[in-house]
């Protein structure tokens, strides 16, 4: 599976993460500084440009569709938690 995340672009932008899935989709995400702790996901063009805010099972399911396995899974998951908080 091949993915790309790209914090800095993301945080010119206002968000935590963007990260792009098999090449062609696009995702950021804003991660909260809310006492749980939550998030918001956003889907985009191929070109990045913003589309809708999606709810966090759809983002879930794009990446366990692309991941090739649950570890590659989690360790998406858990990189996107890195990101700058708002």
């Amino acid at each position: 599976m091949a993915y790309e995340i790209d914090y800095v672009s993301a945080e010119s932008e206002g968000y935590s993460s963007k990260i792009v899935l098999d090449g062609d989709r696009v995702f950021y995400i804003k991660l909260l500084i809310a006492p749980d702790g939550g998030a918001r996901y956003f889907s985009a063009d191929q070109k990045g440009n913003l589309q809708k805010e999606i709810s966090k099972a759809e983002f879930e399911m794009w990446v366990n569709i692309v991941a090739d396995n649950e570890t590659d899974e989690k360790i998406i998951l858990e990189k996107l938690t890195h990101g700058k908080k708002y």
